[in-house]
């Protein structure tokens, strides 16, 4: 997801933007700052707060019957991070935080390789917050969790009372905290006084048009990775050729869910940059609902539902309607931000 949102936002700058005169565009993004983005980022500090609290508490006592709590708190967490992960602005952007937040799609099995090599280590000094920085993005965040705690033996692999269960858990803590305090460092760096907030409200048009011609970026490319990504990889061209293994969360069951409150996020947001009750804002409005209705009730794994004829017709609509609801949104969305992003989001990579 990153590296496609990435060259959606390098293409975008790649031709140069030729602003409209638009006075009402500084209101219309510190109101989608203040009324969606840092009450998202509260949203998800708070979440994967009360997940590290979650794993400390298992881990000093594990226990089989824990392992439902966890997940609990795992689902929380995540869906809070589904509310907000298509913004790349801001402090999420430095630093490798989003890749640290999550690291999906995986490539060549780096999740995989760095959690064997993870866990095959001794003792804690590795975990500290400072060396734990430094180990490989994508054992730090949601993706590595999941595989932890949806472990088909993950039961056994905590509650041992093996050196390697302590292990496994002091790694899991490690991850839960990582998460906990990348997600409330960039809450900070939105809210402090000097942070990205005040600098937004004190800024220049140009300020403005650059805030606002990356939260458009981020916005339309969010239809693409639904749209491309988290449906199409997955799918394939038919039901022989289905990769059940390239859905976002499907250890946990997710991969729907996750798409669903993508979709929420981005109907609110939707509702910010385009005023509701202009043509456009009306359009956009349908397209979202529509694709919203379609996730209603649909089946919570995509690998399973896309290789069964009937239910592939149904992701085959909704994707469909993501498609329809990427091309609404790219008409609608810089003409009401007066911005010219320079790229049309159904040219690819």
């Amino acid at each position: 997801m990153r590296t496609k949102l990435l060259a959606l936002f390098c293409f975008a700058f790649s031709v140069p933007a030729v602003a409209q005169e638009n006075p009402g565009r500084r209101e219309t993004i510190l109101r989608a700052v203040k009324d969606f983005v840092i009450p998202r980022y509260e949203t998800l500090a708070q979440a994967t707060k009360a997940e590290q609290d979650a794993w400390s508490a298992f881990c000093a006592a594990p226990k089989a019957d824990g392992l439902a709590g966890l997940k609990s708190s795992y689902h929380t967490a995540a869906d809070a991070w589904s509310g907000i992960e298509f913004v790349l602005y801001g402090p999420v952007g430095t630093d490798f935080r989003f890749e640290r937040m999550a690291h999906w799609p995986e490539r060549k099995n780096a999740i995989g390789r760095g959690l064997t090599n993870l866990l095959a280590r001794k003792g804690t000094d590795d975990l500290t917050p400072e060396r734990f920085a430094q180990t490989s993005a994508a054992v730090q965040g949601f993706s590595a969790l999941e595989r932890l705690l949806y472990d088909p033996d993950a039961a056994g692999a905590f509650t041992s009372g093996s050196a390697e269960a302590t292990r496994r858990c002091n790694v899991a803590v490690a991850i839960a905290s990582n998460l906990a305090r990348t997600s409330a460092q960039v809450l900070d760096e939105w809210t402090r006084p000097d942070g990205v907030l005040t600098s937004l409200e004190t800024g220049d048009d140009a300020k403005i048009e650059e805030a606002a011609t990356r939260l458009a970026t981020d916005y339309l490319g969010l239809f693409d990775i639904v749209d491309d990504q988290k449906l199409g990889a997955v799918m394939g061209d038919g039901t022989e050729n289905v990769r059940p293994t390239l859905a976002e969360g499907w250890r946990s069951g997710r991969s729907m869910r996750a798409i669903a409150i993508n979709l929420e996020a981005a109907q609110a947001l939707g509702q910010i940059l385009v005023d509701p009750a202009s043509d456009e804002g009306s359009s956009l409005g349908f397209a979202l609902r529509t694709a919203r209705g379609m996730t209603e009730g649909a089946p919570a794994d995509i690998g399973k539902a896309t290789a069964d004829p009937k239910e592939r017709r149904n992701l085959v609509l909704l994707r469909d309607a993501v498609h329809s609801l990427r091309e609404t949104a790219q008409a609608a969305v810089p003409a009401a931000l007066g911005i010219s992003l320079g790229f049309n989001s159904r040219d690819g990579d």
